[in-house]
Order: structure tokens, then C-alpha cells, then sequence
């Protein structure tokens, strides 16, 4: 049987300094009908359209720790906290998946945002 705190270190931690977040969480999705007539032909178009900027897709093969290292393109279970640098700041979009996650700036800020990252690897 493993004990709490060998479980506890069993686990990989990365620390990813300076990363610059961008994107921005999408509002929702619209759907909209439109009616176009163009001569004797009328036409019913219907479809839908995202509002606002798309998050930033993030893969933890092309992130590098604070020692240079990359790290691994697979975690499992992993879990992403963000340290923001300034006032302004980013969030995870969604559940982190064991690919890379989604990460967003806070709408308010003037451009993109810096951040650090600390990636867990929470295991089974």
C-alpha cells in the first residue's frame, strides 16, 4: 500500500514561467435565419456564427519548464493553475484534457497577458 505522501510526490509538477495568453473565451454561438431574394427566386439560408474571439489552444508538448525542458505531449489527469504577473489575467477554458487545454485573457485587459503556469500530473 502506498502511503499519502508517496503518492503525493509520485506525481509530476512543471512550472512554465512568462507565458503569454491571447486569446479570448468565446461568448456563445448564434443561430440565425436569413431570407434572400434575388430576382423571382426567394431563398431561406440558415446557419450559425460564433460571437467574439476564439481561446487560445495550448499543448503541453510545446510548452518548456522553467529549466529549459519540454514537456511531455501526454499528461495524465492534468490540472492547470495560473499565477497572473500583473493585475491582469487568464483562466482555463474548459476541462484541461491530457493533450493541453485552452486558456483565455480577461477581456477587460488591452492586449495579451502574461502569466506563469503550474501543470500537475494528478494521476489515477
Amino acid at each position: 500500500m502506498i502511503s499519502g505522501l508517496e503518492r503525493a510526490k509520485s506525481h509530476r509538477l512543471w512550472f512554465v514561467p512568462e507565458f503569454t495568453a491571447w486569446g479570448l473565451a468565446g461568448w456563445s454561438e448564434v443561430e440565425f435565419v436569413v431570407q434572400e431574394q434575388v430576382q423571382s427566386t426567394t431563398s431561406v439560408l440558415y446557419g450559425t456564427v460564433d460571437i467574439g474571439d476564439v481561446a487560445q489552444q495550448v499543448t503541453f508538448g510545446d510548452l518548456t519548464d522553467h529549466r529549459g525542458n519540454h514537456l511531455p505531449s501526454s499528461i495524465e489527469s492534468p490540472r492547470v493553475i495560473i499565477r497572473p504577473r500583473s493585475v491582469e489575467t487568464a483562466f482555463v477554458v474548459g476541462e484541461e484534457s491530457s493533450q493541453g487545454f485552452k486558456i483565455a485573457r480577461d477581456p477587460d485587459a488591452s492586449g495579451p497577458v502574461m502569466v506563469d503556469l503550474f501543470v500537475i500530473e494528478m494521476g489515477d
